[in-house]
């Protein structure tokens, strides 16, 4: 019996890039603020809808805002905070190549 075990090069490093991440600073933020959100595991190119109830935007869903993709997956945006919302805790989620990121982030608004 012969046995072959198949080995994949993968250039040290491209798993981690790979691995979807979604962070917001400042992690606390006063109504009517700005936060930035970025993150990381979209296709270059994607529209990037980031979500959130505190949000003002309208991009994909009520309280969603878009910005795109970079050449590496990366992406950022600035994002103001609605005035009328309720201090609490939130959580951010992001959307791209037609699906869930699947991760997100927390964000205090005070």
């Amino acid at each position: 019996m012969v046995v072959v075990t198949l080995v994949a090069a993968v250039p040290a490093g491209t798993l981690a890039a790979a691995t979807p991440r979604l962070t917001v600073h400042p992690g606390s933020v006063a109504r009517g603020g700005t936060v930035t959100v970025s993150g990381r595991g979209c296709r270059a190119g994607d529209v990037v809808y980031l979500i959130s109830p505190p949000f003002v935007g309208q991009a994909f869903v009520a309280h969603s805002v878009a910005t795109r993709a970079h050449a590496n997956g990366t992406f950022s945006r600035s994002v103001h905070i609605r005035t009328t919302i309720r201090a609490g805790r939130y959580l951010i989620t992001a959307r791209c190549g037609g699906g869930n990121l699947g991760v997100s982030a927390p964000l205090r608004v005070y």
